[in-house]
């Protein structure tokens, strides 16, 4: 006991011994505290490399950012215990304004039901959201082509007017560079006003595109996560002191989202519609668009679709 008052921080344990108790080798112990190191050392290239990434995509959750970068010499929930440690938590953002004008119209009706999309420009969808500055409310309109998350078309305004609708509409034909789209491309919406006025028809019709408009919110899903992506991941992020900054800020979410991993793709948008010419149409994958369709038995009853 003398001894042990006199070297309390000694013992006389034979390592080994304290090895086999904790169940681990001498060389495990040692491998460990070697990756211990090694990775403290690697801490500021991670750091490093969140906010290099923050930058570009400052709505990308650390779990999306070690998904997509893969850093070596560290797991996943290492990382992104990391990363919340030196702050890198995203703080939720709500979107509490609407920017539908809905139009009861029975004219078009959801080409999406039973559909199967195998390539691009089969399926564009359109939404807009709407973005708080200075105290007003502007607008951002998006096109997306469904089957490659590829963003098309884009427009910022202060209105919900459908000019503004049919400026995105142009940036997206004048993309793709297609006079007509005689093969059945459809353009899917809400029923907003914007997509019912005739200036706007009147250009799909004469390109030869479908016309598809969702009985439900729901059924235009693909539309409302891109805008979600768009405002909340980059957008809100950034800071914008006018509409200036807005226009610039969109142009650059515009072409960091067209060009970042998407994990449904594994690859960019960009990539993506590269890849799809390499393969034949029949081994292409398959997308079916999730709708809500009126059960033949019960016309109250609502049927649930999506692969």
């Amino acid at each position: 006991m003398e001894w042990y008052r006199k070297h309390p921080h000694e013992h006389r344990h034979k390592m080994n011994h304290l090895y086999l108790s904790m169940g681990v080798s001498r060389q495990g112990h040692w491998e460990a505290v070697k990756r211990a190191t090694e990775q403290a050392q690697k801490e500021p290239y991670y750091i490093g490399l969140m906010a290099e990434v923050r930058e570009m995509h400052p709505g990308m959750g650390l779990r999306t950012m070690y998904d997509q970068f893969m850093p070596e010499g560290i797991g996943r929930d290492a990382f992104i215990a990391l990363g919340l440690r030196e702050g890198f938590r995203l703080k939720a953002i709500s979107n509490p304004v609407r920017t539908t004008l809905s139009v009861k119209s029975h004219k078009y009706g959801n080409l999406c039901i039973g559909k199967q999309f195998t390539d691009v420009n089969q399926l564009w969808v359109s939404d807009i959201f709407y973005f708080p500055l200075n105290e007003r409310h502007y607008y951002v309109v998006l096109i997306m082509d469904v089957y490659s998350r590829r963003l098309l078309g884009y427009s910022v305004a202060d209105n919900l007017r459908a000019e503004n609708n049919l400026k995105a509409l142009d940036m997206a034909l004048n993309i793709r560079g297609i006079e007509h789209y005689h093969f059945g491309l459809i353009h899917h919406s809400d029923k907003g006003s914007q997509y019912i006025s005739s200036d706007y028809t009147g250009v799909l019709e004469d390109r030869g595109i479908q016309i598809s408009m969702c009985n439900d919110v729901l059924e235009n899903a693909h539309s409302e996560r891109v805008n979600g992506t768009i405002k909340n991941d980059y957008l809100n992020r950034w800071t914008i002191k006018n509409v200036q900054d807005l226009q610039t800020c969109m142009g650059k979410a515009y072409t960091y989202y067209n060009n970042r991993n998407h994990h449904s793709l594994k690859m960019t948008p960009l990539q993506f519609e590269a890849y799809i010419q390499t393969i034949a149409p029949q081994k292409r994958p398959i997308m079916e668009i999730y709708t809500i369709k009126k059960s033949t038995e019960n016309p109250l009853q609502l049927k649930f679709e999506y692969n």
